[in-house]
């Protein structure tokens, strides 16, 4: 079985996700793909490890996983 198509969408939206994260990290206006809107970083989800980036819309919704 070749997974090397799955293997190259799943890297390519790691980064991708990655690469919003280390924009909004600098304080960059990024907007959502779907409706336009602009994405917002949340770290103050009610758990200490959880972080969330999304817009109003709900279009985008990325869980974080915050380490110590």
């Amino acid at each position: 079985m070749d997974f090397s198509v799955l293997n190259k969408k799943t890297s390519d939206s790691f980064h991708k996700q990655r690469n919003i994260l280390k924009k909004l990290g600098q304080g960059k206006t990024i907007k959502c793909e779907k409706c336009d809107g602009v994405l917002k970083l949340d770290l103050a989800t009610g758990e200490s490890s959880k972080g969330v980036v999304k817009c109003k819309q709900g279009c985008t919704n990325i869980m974080l996983e915050l380490g110590a």
